[in-house]
C-alpha cells in the first residue's frame, strides 16, 4: 500500500512553504483591508493570531494543572466498590 499524498517526504516541504506563504498573505491583506473592531488592539497586526495562540496555550496551561488537583490512584475506584 502507497502512502498517502500528505505523508510523503517530499511533499511535507512543499506543505509548509504553501502554509508560511499563506499566513504571510493573510498578514499583508490586513493592510489592504484594515480591520476596525470594539477596541484598538483589535486592529493591530494579526491580532486574531496572536490571541488564538496565547488563548490556546492558557488553556493547556489551566488544563495541565486541573490534571494535577483532581488527579487520583489508578485504583480509585477499585477501593471502594463492594464485591
Amino acid at each position: 500500500m502507497t502512502k498517502p499524498w500528505v505523508l510523503k517526504k517530499e511533499n511535507i516541504k512543499k506543505l509548509w512553504i504553501l502554509l508560511y506563504v499563506f499566513l504571510l498573505f493573510l498578514m499583508l491583506i490586513q493592510f489592504i483591508f484594515p480591520i476596525y473592531g470594539h477596541f484598538s488592539i483589535e486592529g493591530w497586526l494579526a491580532f486574531g493570531a496572536w490571541f488564538g495562540f496565547l488563548s490556546c496555550v492558557v488553556m493547556v496551561v489551566i488544563a495541565k494543572i486541573l490534571g494535577v488537583l483532581v488527579k487520583r490512584e489508578d485504583s480509585y475506584y477499585e477501593k471502594n466498590s463492594k464485591k
